[in-house]
């Protein structure tokens, strides 16, 4: 499928956002982050086939990487990286049918483990636009109890021993 460049929106954009996604995690922060930069764990949790991160570490602003989702390729691009507390990008191309759209991951330390806050908003024609949205928001949060549950099979796998 043909990659289109999406508009390249970040911050104010992302301000807009109106999906949203929390869950609490009986794990430390430490753990979730770990698995947010493990890209086989994606594919474990949410419906995608393939993951490739294509900046070298340390990833920050400007990292980039490609996601498979089937036989849509998209390259996504980071506006926003605080290491070990939020991770932030935008669509920079896919064949979607969508003109801009972005993702915001949050972890936060709470008492008992942490909480992991996602945002995410997309434009598309009405009323794609607003299908759009409800299954980015439904994949996150149908995904996040699995990705809990990834992280307590494998602890070691994600930095707990």
């Amino acid at each position: 499928m043909a990659l289109k460049t999406h508009k390249p929106v970040a911050e104010e954009y992302l301000a807009g956002a109106t999906a949203r996604v929390s869950h609490s995690f009986g794990v430390p922060a430490a753990a979730v982050w770990a698995a947010l930069l493990d890209a086989q764990a994606w594919t474990q949790w949410l419906p995608i086939t393939k993951v490739t991160w294509t900046s070298p570490q340390p990833f920050g602003v400007g990292t980039t990487r490609t996601v498979e989702i089937g036989d849509a390729k998209v390259e996504e691009y980071f506006f926003a990286w605080e290491e070990g507390k939020r991770m932030a990008f935008r669509f920079a191309a896919s064949p979607l049918p969508i003109s801009a759209a972005v993702e915001d991951y949050r972890v936060v330390e709470t008492a008992g483990g942490c909480e992991l806050h996602w945002a995410g908003r997309a434009s598309a024609i009405f009323p794609l636009n607003i299908l759009v949205n409800k299954q980015l928001a439904g994949g996150l949060k149908s995904g996040m109890p699995k990705l809990e549950a990834i992280i307590r099979a494998e602890p070691a796998r994600f930095g707990l021993s």
